[in-house]
């Protein structure tokens, strides 16, 4: 096990910091599938104990068909928010934007613990986010597209760092994340990006 001081995460500028103090195996694993055919990616930067379920969402929203990237948390000491929790305006894990620089759409899949809506949507695709909320609510998922604490607008969120400059983040509520119907959530998002007409090379 590493038994290295732990170090905030606040204090990372970059994934290089957070690489420095942890190990990749033992405190956390990443977890790439490529799936060339695609020109969707689907990404969970804050998975395993870092933001529970999400990389259970991730996984369902990219089905057999789009791009899958996982950085998951793993350590059993109860800190992987505190120790590994990269902020997605500094997240340059190389693996992840080596996917990603070739997809038109990014979805970054995240969860907050504050009470509020099922979901709030981020990112600078303004028209896929909001196709997004209406599918969402029309569901019956609780959803928030603007005005909220998690805008995903900085051009360096990984979710905005894809071919087009411009992606999708959730923020899941932790209610949702324990209890909601995950499945039913993917396959609703799922179903928009099925819509988009860029998922597969033609």
């Amino acid at each position: 096990m590493s038994v290295r001081k732990p170090v905030h995460s606040d204090d990372y500028l970059c994934y290089g910091d957070l690489a420095g103090h942890y190990d990749e195996g033992i405190d956390y694993a990443v977890e790439v599938l490529p799936r060339e055919l695609s020109r969707i990616a689907v990404l969970a930067p804050h998975g395993g104990r870092i933001e529970g379920r999400t990389s259970e969402v991730a996984r369902l929203i990219a089905g057999d068909e789009h791009r899958l990237y996982l950085f998951e948390g793993l350590r059993t000491t109860g800190d992987n928010f505190d120790c590994l929790h990269l902020a997605s305006h500094r997240f340059d894990e190389p693996r992840a934007l080596e996917l990603i620089a070739v997809c038109d759409t990014v979805v970054a899949v995240h969860g907050y613990a504050a009470r509020g809506p099922d979901i709030l949507l981020g990112g600078l695709n303004e028209r896929l986010k909001l196709e997004i909320a209406e599918a969402l609510e029309a569901n019956r998922f609780t959803c928030q597209a603007d005005g909220h604490r998690f805008p995903g607008k900085d051009p360096r969120n990984i979710c905005n760092r894809g071919r087009s400059g411009a992606g999708v983040q959730f923020e899941l509520s932790e209610k949702l994340r324990k209890a909601g119907d995950l499945p039913a959530l993917a396959g609703v998002v799922r179903d928009v990006l099925a819509g988009l007409g860029c998922a597969r090379e033609k």
